[in-house]
């Protein structure tokens, strides 16, 4: 050190804060080797004197220190090495004051605050000290004011690996991730700069690492095997047993590292480099289902759960409400995302086979009684499917999952539609006009729905997707109820038939007669139904202040300027049967079913905030029929001679009745109200169509099938100016236990779903861990999925195991169960509670 390194040094020390008692700083400094005798007279200290201390003059410089001069800062300098205690006279003053040295190691445990005990652990580390950068991050640290061993070696290891703040687990994590990435660099600065064995004894100490070799390939075969270990309850080959730590530190380590987010693909390479160690790939199958089924320390079990659930299913094992189970246990672990589309595509086929075994028979004696069953149950089915097909889509590569979807194709089609579309032909053979008893027509829904508001000069916004089909509706109704603020019921109605665009359009208008013409046109009260400019006339005819719009057009004007005064709104949308209408992109259906949902809730969204909608109506102009299988020769109907105005695969609007095995014929008059109108529908039998040419033959509609005449009325009602909220909350989970002290690093906790999942109850995703006083996570984390649909409590209790860092705990200090819902923005936190921790074993590891 030159001497105006000197300066500062002792600046910074004259300028430390007295200690109590104190009314001034004395600082002894022995120059051993008298290299800044020369220079002493020219170091000048703010409001600090300098006395030279020699052999001779030892005691004079005693009664100046305690008799002559007790307030000055004094800097006592002797260019000789300090003597014994026993020979020096100002021992006892020197033990109340501090010492100086210039050299490197006592200027670094000057700057830290370290005491000289300590002096051995600074010294091995004197390169470190070097790199002002390195210092400067271990002073940020603080890790003073009382420094251990044990301390040093970590601070200094965690400014090595450039970290925020000192941590073993960071510092680990670390090194294993830059080691999977096949680089060095972090360790061989290490090796450097930082003390390799005190490393791995703290290694050794907080995970229980026993290996003689210091490698951190064997480091991470034990952290991921010990995970692996609890998941397992216990069932490893002999030949890993070696790797498996009784430290829960390790588990911890690991839970904490494969869910944190930014790290998730650094885990992944991890995760993937151990199992190539293990050869684990091959060795998934060695277990049963149920020994792997909470295993999710390596993706090798999510495979092997899914290629079985898969195979079982094709060979027709069954058991699919255990599959079902398993696939909903696996959602609160680590790889679901990344497997989703292979579990949405499992899960689905398990609904629908379990359906399928469940309504086999498809029951309904009368009209009434089938419609009834598609509206309750049987449109599960065409759910399932739809989800199911949507999914095998979206998979990348999807031809493993090639014969499950040709067992679901084929069943869907074959017997599915086939059996309820014969069932429902057979029953409209005994009926004369085209009704369903109980059930409110298409063409009345107007006056049902939405007079009233009109009637009262109230707002109300009618908004008509395209082939948004009564399943569809179902799922579209839940999702409102969940994301919007206020209310969402479903109803059902009769569809018009033939049940095509124009028609059902034109039947959602008010009207007091629908008329067709010989150009098929629909008119509404002798005006044409055809565009939104017609039907806004065919509006203000029933109320003034009325306007029909399109969706796009919605979307990109500012509705308080636009809709103001406006009391009657219809808002057309179309997504679905533009997709599913045209032959190169009707496969694409399903997909559009999804951007639908997304923009219905978009729309709902918008009124409410931009006028305050408080009335809103969602239905369908028609359902439709839509499958994969290619159409055979009998599945295809000739088409009659007779004249028609209008033909389509699914329909003719004829001028004749026709009475031709294969077809079916109604009158239009149950629509038009005029006798004799001479026009009829005359609709293919079942599923069939009717041969025409062209491509396209997948998503059809104009029949009488239930999915193409069940059309979905959703009314929502917003909650503003309510008294409260009518929509649907996230159900409440709450812990069962008693009991707030825990004495094992192990401990199994219940808790409970107080209410089951219905259309005004939601599921809840809570995320549950330990943290300390600060937020420090000292657990492992658990996912609670609370999503049960039961109303049995014993079937809404969720078991959680957690395991706690082996640590030092202090059992007068209040520690924290945190439950989190992490898909909330803002109040994320849903409880603390707090916990007394006072372990019987283990909690000994302290740094």
């Amino acid at each position: 050190m030159n001497l105006t390194e000197v300066k500062k040094s002792l600046e910074r020390q004259f300028s430390r804060e007295l200690s109590q008692g104190s009314r001034r700083n004395i600082v002894f400094w022995y120059d051993e080797e008298g290299v800044f005798a020369e220079d002493i007279d020219n170091l000048l200290l703010p409001d600090v004197k300098i006395i030279k201390l020699y052999d001779n003059n030892m005691f004079a410089v005693k009664i100046y220190i305690e008799e002559t001069d007790g307030e000055s800062n004094l800097l006592v300098y002797s260019p000789l090495p300090r003597p014994s205690n026993r020979e020096n006279w100002l021992t006892d003053t020197i033990k109340y004051s501090q010492t100086f040295s210039a050299d490197e190691t006592s200027n670094n445990m000057l700057v830290l605050g370290v005491g000289g005990a300590l002096r051995s652990v600074v010294t091995k580390y004197k390169l470190f000290f070097r790199n002002s950068e390195r210092f400067k991050r271990l002073e940020a640290y603080a890790l003073g004011p009382v420094y251990t061993e044990t301390r040093i070696d970590l601070g200094v290891h965690s400014a090595l690996c450039k970290l925020p703040a000192p941590n073993l687990d960071n510092v680990v994590r670390t090194l294993l991730i830059e080691m999977v990435n096949g680089e060095s660099t972090i360790y061989d600065s290490i090796v450097k700069f930082g003390d390799t064995d005190a490393l791995w004894q703290m290694i050794h100490k907080n995970y229980g690492y026993d290996f003689n070799e210091q490698s951190l390939e064997k480091l991470a075969i034990l952290l991921l095997c010990t995970h692996l270990f609890h998941s397992l309850g216990g069932n490893m080959p002999k030949e890993w047993q070696s790797y498996v730590s009784d430290n829960s530190n390790c588990f911890v380590f690991v839970d904490n590292l494969m869910k944190n987010s930014p790290l998730w693909d650094a885990y992944n390479k991890l995760a993937v480099y151990v199992s190539e160690k293990l050869g684990l790939s091959g060795r998934a199958w060695k277990w049963a289902m149920d020994e792997i089924v909470e295993c999710d320390t390596f993706q090798d079990f999510d495979t092997s759960i899914i290629a079985r659930i898969r195979d079982n299913i094709v060979q027709g094992v069954g058991e699919y409400e255990r599959y079902r189970k398993i696939i909903h246990s696996r959602k609160n672990r680590r790889y679901y995302k990344q497997f989703a589309g292979e579990y949405s595509i499992l899960l689905y086929a398990c609904e629908y086979l379990e359906l399928a075994l469940k309504y086999k028979t498809l029951p309904g004696h009368t009209l009434s009684e089938l419609f009834e069953g598609y509206v309750k149950n049987y449109h599960r089915l065409d759910s399932s499917y739809r989800h199911l097909i949507h999914a095998f889509d979206k998979l990348i590569d999807n031809e493993a999952y090639r014969p499950l979807y040709d067992q679901i194709e084929n069943s869907y089609t074959n017997w599915y539609l086939n059996e309820l579309s014969m069932k429902w032909s057979a029953l409209l053979d005994e009926e004369t006009i085209w009704q369903v008893p109980g059930v409110t027509s298409q063409q009345n829904f107007y006056d049902k729905y939405a007079r009233r508001s009109i009637d009262d000069d109230e707002r109300i916004v009618v908004i008509i997707s395209d082939g948004l089909r009564y399943e569809s509706a179902v799922e579209l109704s839940a999702l409102l109820n969940r994301e919007q603020k206020g209310s969402s019921e479903l109803d059902v109605m009769l569809g018009v038939l033939p049940s095509y665009t124009a028609l059902g359009m034109a039947a959602l208008l008010p009207h007091k007669s629908i008329s067709i013409t010989d150009k098929a046109d629909i008119e509404i009260d002798g005006i044409s139904s055809k565009g939104t400019e017609n039907r806004s006339k065919i509006l203000r005819q029933y109320k003034a202040e009325s306007i029909a719009i399109q969706f796009d057009d919605v979307m990109k004007m500012k509705l308080s300027e636009k809709f103001t005064g406006i009391k009657l709104i219809y808002i057309y949308h179309n997504a679905i049967d533009a997709r599913g209408d045209n032959a190169a992109t009707e496969n694409e259906v399903f997909d559009a079913t999804e951007k639908t949902f997304d923009e219905l809730n978009r729309l709902v969204r918008k009124l409410r905030n931009d006028i305050s909608a408080i009335n809103i109506l969602i239905t369908a102009d028609h359902g439709y029929l839509y499958r994969r299988t290619k159409l055979e020769e009998r599945d295809k109907t000739p088409k009659e001679d007779a004249v028609s105005i209008l033909s389509k695969r699914r329909f003719i609007l004829a001028r004749e009745d026709v009475d031709k095995q294969g077809t079916q014929s109604f009158s239009m008059d149950y629509l038009t109200k005029k006798e004799a109108s001479g026009l009829y529908a005359v609709v293919p039998r079942a599923t069939n169509c009717f041969k025409v040419q062209g491509a396209g033959s997948g998503y059809v509609h104009g029949g009488t099938s239930l999915q193409e005449i069940t059309v979905p009325i959703i009314r929502f009602k917003s909650d503003k100016n309510l008294r409260g909220s009518m929509g649907a909350k996230k159900v409440s989970l709450g812990l069962t236990n008693l009991s707030r002290k825990i004495t094992s690093v192990i401990t199994h906790l219940t808790f409970f779903q107080n209410e089951p999942v219905d259309e005004k109850n939601l599921p809840i995703r809570v995320t549950a861990y330990f943290a300390d006083a600060v937020g420090n996570r000292i657990s492992n984390e658990n996912i609670i999925i609370a999503d049960s649909t039961s109303g049995k409590p014993e079937e809404r209790s969720y078991k959680e195991k957690f395991t706690l860092k082996d640590m030092a705990y202090d059992k007068s200090k209040e520690y924290y169960l945190v439950l989190l819902d992490e898909e909330e923005t803002v109040n994320k936190e849903i409880e603390k509670i707090p916990f007394v921790i006072d372990l019987v074993f283990g909690g000994s590891i302290q740094f």
